[in-house]
Parts: C-alpha cells; sequence; structure tokens
C-alpha cells in the first residue's frame, strides 16, 4: 500500500514537471517593471537587462545543486537555439558559488545561451526569486514582467515554441537583432 502511495505521488509530481503552465511568483506584480538585473556572464561579458530592451526575455534562476533546474536546462537550450533567431533572448542566471563546477556543467550540457552569475543569489536574484530554484521570468520588450513560473517546466514542447512565437508577435518582440 505504501508503494503504491509514493508511486502514485511521483508520477503526479513527474506529470508536473512536463507542462509549461504558468505558476506566478509571489512579489513580482504581472505588468510591473521587472528590477535591476546587470550581472558578469561566464564568457566575461557583463549583461544588463536593459540592453536587452527591444526583446522578449525569459530569465531562468537556477543552479547545478538543483536536480529540477538541470532536468530543464536542455528544454530551454532547445528554445534559445529554436527562437532565438526570431527575437527571443533566453538568459539562465547561476546562484552556483563554485564557478569551475558551474563551468564544467555549463561545457557538458552545451548550453549556448548566456549563463550570467550571481553566487549565492544575493545580487540582484534575491529581488526576483522568491519561492527557490528554478524560477523564471518573461519580460516583455519594455521591461515589463508579462509571466512568471515557479519550478520546471518544459520550454521545448510544441506548444511552449509556439507559446512564445505567439509572444513574440503580440508583444512586437521580434527584434532579430544579436542582442549580446
Amino acid at each position: 500500500m505504501k508503494l503504491a502511495a509514493v508511486v502514485t505521488a511521483a508520477a503526479a509530481l513527474a506529470l508536473g514537471y512536463l507542462s509549461l503552465e504558468e505558476r506566478p511568483a509571489r512579489g513580482l506584480a504581472r505588468g510591473a517593471a521587472v528590477p535591476p538585473l546587470r550581472l558578469p556572464a561566464l564568457d566575461g561579458a557583463v549583461v544588463d537587462l536593459v540592453a536587452l530592451r527591444g526583446h522578449v526575455v525569459v530569465i531562468n534562476f537556477w543552479a547545478t545543486w538543483c536536480p529540477p533546474c538541470v532536468q530543464e536546462m536542455p528544454a530551454l537550450e532547445t528554445l534559445h537555439r529554436t527562437l532565438g533567431p526570431e527575437g527571443l533572448v533566453v538568459l539562465g542566471v547561476s546562484v552556483d558559488e563554485d564557478t569551475a563546477a558551474l563551468r564544467a556543467f555549463v561545457r557538458r550540457a552545451e548550453l549556448s545561451f548566456p549563463i550570467l552569475r550571481d553566487p549565492g543569489g544575493r545580487g540582484p536574484s534575491a529581488a526576483f526569486v522568491r519561492s527557490g530554484y528554478p524560477e523564471t521570468y518573461v519580460v516583455d520588450p519594455q521591461g515589463r514582467l508579462v509571466e512568471s513560473y515557479v519550478g520546471p517546466a518544459e520550454w521545448a514542447t510544441p506548444g511552449a515554441i509556439d507559446h512564445f512565437r505567439e509572444l513574440l508577435a503580440r508583444l512586437g518582440g521580434a527584434d532579430t537583432r544579436p542582442p549580446l
């Protein structure tokens, strides 16, 4: 009986991870200007969210020590590769303290979207993250919050790709000039 309950609970959790369902984060209101975000990237550049105005931006706060975060990285990479040429910007903000471990993970996972660093989440991440990791925010071309997701999501399903393509069309964020 206990085994059946554990299996049922695990299946329910797994199904929850498979969908792209907005789960609003506490504290950031839809339509409000997002907090400032200016952080160093692993490649040495400094990325400032203000410089990305004109684009729809997906900001994922994560860590290599967070299994659900690691699980969704391939889907975020697919989202980036699929819709980056159409103007969508995907940013990963790692709160890892160990830079070498982060670099090794990014290399192994073959992530090509910018990975920004906020060790311990004590910098700009603290203004965003309210519930834990991963948390993801979608920002419109004017710097306002459009959507937020708490927990992992499946970013690369046909439905998710269509959703972000529709956001690009509706928000006018199809600026395809390379932002970074």
